[in-house]
């Protein structure tokens, strides 16, 4: 087994534990990684691969409901009141 295969394993565990425990936290850092790849490969992934230089509009909008959704989940760990 690779160093990169035992990352995403022991990730996917602790995505697993926190979404158990109601921890929002590692959900909204993995939102927020998602995103710096993107940018620089000018590619997301929804249902399929969206290319910044083909649809622009859709790749922005992916990319703008990423960096809410991340924000969104950090904080709503650390403000009760948005939960």
């Amino acid at each position: 087994m690779t160093r990169l295969q035992i990352i995403n394993y022991a990730t996917f565990a602790v995505l697993m534990v926190s979404t158990f425990l109601g921890i929002s936290t590692i959900w909204g850092l993995l939102f927020l990684y998602w995103v710096i790849p993107n940018f620089y490969s000018g590619h997301a992934f929804l249902i399929s691969d969206i290319a910044r230089d083909d649809d622009p509009v859709l790749f922005w909008l992916i990319q703008v409901t990423w960096v809410v959704f991340g924000i969104v989940l950090l904080v709503s760990d650390f403000v009760p009141a948005l939960q």
